[in-house]
């Protein structure tokens, strides 16, 4: 009779607790969910299917830098560290503007610009995501380098796909125990 009061009582709290977990995912913004260290491959970029990847630190001022990214399929050309921000943010769904100055392989002098506009959406469980990048290009050399005005760059020279992986997030520190 003991054990079946108990099991009734354990299925209940399983429930609560399970349904109390899924509400606070749900209710975090997703903003809060994008602060982190992704690992992002972007595919679909180079004609003969090359891609590139490289580590994204998003901040809870929505500064998404990008770090050192590396392009395959293109003699391993390097892109430069590029500066991004966090643009749109709505529940999941988010879109991030990057920056990139793309380098001659032998000279390492800018040639071109490269704007990349992510546009994607967070997994439940804010472990990874997935984006379309729209990807602009424009001509670049160390003598001029126009600042690009995003809303006035019309059709993407390239569509490309991206996938992140959550890497790391930020430590959460505890004040309570003092």
């Amino acid at each position: 009779m003991k054990f079946s009061m108990l099991k009734p009582f354990a299925t209940a709290l399983a429930f609560m607790t399970a349904t109390a977990s899924h509400a606070s995912d749900v209710t975090t913004p997703g903003i809060d969910q994008l602060i982190g260290t992704w690992f992002v491959e972007v595919t679909g970029v180079l004609p003969d299917g090359g891609a590139y990847q490289n580590i994204m630190n998003v901040d809870a001022g929505g500064t998404a830098d990008i770090v050192g990214g590396w392009m395959f399929g293109a003699a391993g050309m390097k892109f430069t560290d590029s500066p991004a921000s966090v643009t749109k943010v709505d529940g999941n769904r988010f879109e991030i503007q990057m920056f990139a100055f793309l380098a001659d392989i032998e000279s390492g002098a800018p040639k071109g610009l490269n704007v990349t506009v992510y546009r994607g959406e967070l997994a439940q469980t804010a472990a990874t995501f997935t984006a379309e990048a729209d990807l602009y290009y424009l001509p670049c050399s160390i003598e001029y380098c126009p600042a690009p005005n995003v809303a006035d760059l019309g059709a993407p020279a390239t569509v490309a796909q991206v996938a992140g992986t959550r890497l790391a997030s930020p430590a959460v520190v505890d004040n309570s125990a003092s």
